[in-house]
C-alpha cells in the first residue's frame, strides 16, 4: 500500500506520516524541501507554487493522497488533474472555517458553507478545494473525502496557540481575554487526526464525495482553554479581560503573528457524529491532555518564554499592564 501526502513535515504530517507506517504504508512525502524529512519516509522536492511542478507524479499510482499543503485551491485542481485514474482516494485537508457563521450548535456537515470573516481568504479558499474535490467524485477521477478540523493541539505545533497561554501562565504575566472568552471552539489532538484519516483510508466507497468534522465531542469557551492551561501548570492565570473592538485594537480579521489571544472571537462548535457513524472512529485525547503533552515538551525543552506580539502589547498599555 502506498500514501503520498503533500506537505507533512512541520506538524499533523509528521503524526500522519507515523500513523501510515506503522500501518504497513509506504509514505512519500512530496513538498518544497524546506524542512527535515521524517525518518523512513521517501520524499519528493515539488513546490505547489511552481506551475506544472506536480507533472513529475504523472504516471504515479498510490492508494491515498493527503494533502495538506494545498493552501490555494488551483493547487487542488492541478494535482486532481495530474493524478486521475492513477490514485485510488483523495483526502483534502480543510477547515471548520468553512462554515457560515451560525446561530446553531454543533454544526453539522450539511450545514451551509461561505468564507469566515476572521479568516476570509483561507477558508474561501478552502470551499473552493472542497468544490474541486466534489467535481472529482463526479467525474470518476478517484473517491474523495474533505476533512475539515477544528483548531488542532500536539507537539511541534507551530502556530503560537497552546505555548500562548501556557508561556504567560508559567511567566506570569498576563492573560488577557477578549470579550469574555465566551465563544464555543473545538479543538482535536493531531494524533488524533491522523488516526482519523487512517479510518477514513480504510472505510469504502461510501465515504466518498463526502465531508467530515474531525473533533472532540465537547465544544469549550475561550475561558474554558485558560482554565485548562491553568489546571496543567497548576497556577492561575492572570486573566484580564479586553474589548477588541475598542480603537487602537481594531483588526481586519484574525491575524496569528499579531494578536491578543491565539483564537477569535468567534463560535465553531463542531459536531463529531458523522465521521463516528461512518468509520467508528472515536477520539482518545481530550483537550487537557494534549495540552499536559505540549507542556510537559516544553518544559523540557526549555521553551517558556512568551511571544511578544504588538496589539498585545498596546492592549496591555490600554489597561495600565505593560512591563
Amino acid at each position: 500500500m502506498k500514501a503520498l501526502i503533500f506537505g507533512g513535515t512541520r506538524f499533523m504530517g509528521k503524526y500522519v506520516s507515523r500513523e501510515f507506517m506503522e500501518a504497513g504504508y509506504e509514505v512519500t512525502i512530496a513538498n518544497r524541501g524546506t524542512n527535515d524529512p521524517v525518518p523512513g519516509v521517501k520524499t519528493l522536492k515539488i513546490d505547489r507554487s511552481v506551475s506544472g511542478a506536480v507533472d513529475t507524479l504523472k504516471g504515479s499510482k498510490f492508494d491515498v493522497v493527503l494533502d495538506f499543503s494545498a493552501y490555494p485551491s488551483a493547487w487542488v485542481k492541478e494535482a486532481g488533474e495530474v493524478l486521475k485514474g492513477n490514485i485510488g482516494k483523495y483526502l483534502f485537508i480543510s477547515s471548520g472555517a468553512v462554515y457560515k457563521q451560525s446561530n446553531y450548535f454543533p454544526i453539522q456537515e450539511h450545514f451551509e458553507r461561505a468564507p469566515n470573516p476572521f479568516f476570509f481568504t483561507y477558508s474561501d479558499e478552502k470551499i473552493k478545494g472542497e468544490n474541486f474535490l466534489l467535481d472529482f467524485s463526479s467525474k470518476g477521477y478517484f473517491d474523495t473525502v474533505s476533512c475539515r478540523l477544528p483548531y488542532v493541539m500536539g507537539i511541534d505545533n507551530y502556530e503560537d496557540r497552546e505555548g500562548f497561554v501556557l508561556s504567560r501562565i508559567i511567566n506570569n504575566r498576563p492573560v488577557l481575554v477578549p470579550n469574555g472568552g465566551e465563544s464555543v471552539k473545538s479543538f482535536i489532538y493531531a494524533g488524533d487526526v491522523a488516526k482519523a484519516l487512517l479510518a477514513l483510508t480504510r472505510a469504502g466507497s461510501h465515504v466518498n464525495g463526502e465531508a467530515f468534522n474531525i473533533a472532540i465531542p465537547e465544544g469549550i469557551t475561550g475561558m474554558g482553554f485558560v482554565r485548562i492551561c491553568s489546571e496543567v501548570v497548576g497556577k492561575e492565570a492572570k486573566v484580564h479581560f479586553v474589548d477588541p473592538n475598542h480603537p487602537n485594537l481594531q483588526q481586519d480579521g484574525f491575524n496569528l503573528r499579531d494578536m491578543l489571544f491565539p483564537f477569535p472571537d468567534s463560535t465553531g462548535y463542531l459536531d463529531y457524529r458523522k465521521l463516528q457513524n461512518y468509520t467508528g472512529f472515536v477520539p482518545r485525547y481530550s483537550l487537557k491532555e494534549a495540552i499536559a503533552e505540549f507542556y510537559e515538551d516544553m518544559i523540557a525543552r526549555g521553551d517558556t518564554k512568551p511571544r511578544r506580539y504588538d496589539l498585545e502589547d498596546r492592549a496591555l498599555a490600554l489597561l495600565n499592564l505593560k512591563d
